[in-house]
């Protein structure tokens, strides 16, 4: 093929490409809204689901649902704030991510207290739901964090009308 030829038949292939991207790259690139409310959903209660749905799509494992505007929750978020140390459990051996919130719930105190040193307004800071520290502190029956929680000035276990 000549340097001419070639040019303009690369020229030609920039402009498909260009004008029809769809041809070139995978166009499925995001979950479905419904599979992602399916897993957070089932993270709040119910261990055999949330095993069964993770090990259809393990790469739901982070997304969040967006139940409010702003409340952003995952599968971790759910099993934290309801109390599932169980789910969490599993969540957690399937490399979920953690936040301040799920740590707290898992008992990781002491990185918790450090982070909050370090960043003191995240003692107020909402979670999933409007849930606040104090409230995962107690689902995961932490009653020594609890303590150290409302002596810092959290008193709250729920922060409401924080996202909509």
């Amino acid at each position: 093929m000549n340097r001419k030829k070639f040019i303009s038949q690369g020229g030609l292939l920039g402009v498909a490409a260009f004008t029809t991207p769809s041809m070139f790259t995978q166009t499925d690139t995001t979950f479905d809204l419904e599979q992602i409310k399916e897993l957070v959903f089932a993270a709040h209660n119910d261990f055999d689901k949330t095993k069964t749905i993770l090990e259809k799509n393990p790469l739901l494992l982070n997304c969040a649902n967006q139940p409010q505007k702003g409340d952003f929750e995952t599968s971790m978020g759910a099993a934290a704030h309801m109390g599932r140390t169980d789910i969490a459990d599993l969540l957690v051996q399937k490399g979920a991510r953690l936040d301040i919130f799920s740590l707290t719930f898992l008992g990781h105190v002491d990185f918790v207290k450090q982070f909050i040193s370090l960043s003191p307004q995240y003692l107020k800071a909402p979670g999933p739901h409007g849930f606040s520290l104090l409230h995962h502190a107690r689902m995961g029956k932490h009653s020594d964090f609890e303590k150290w929680l409302i002596d810092q000035g959290l008193e709250d276990d729920r922060f409401d009308n924080v996202f909509g």
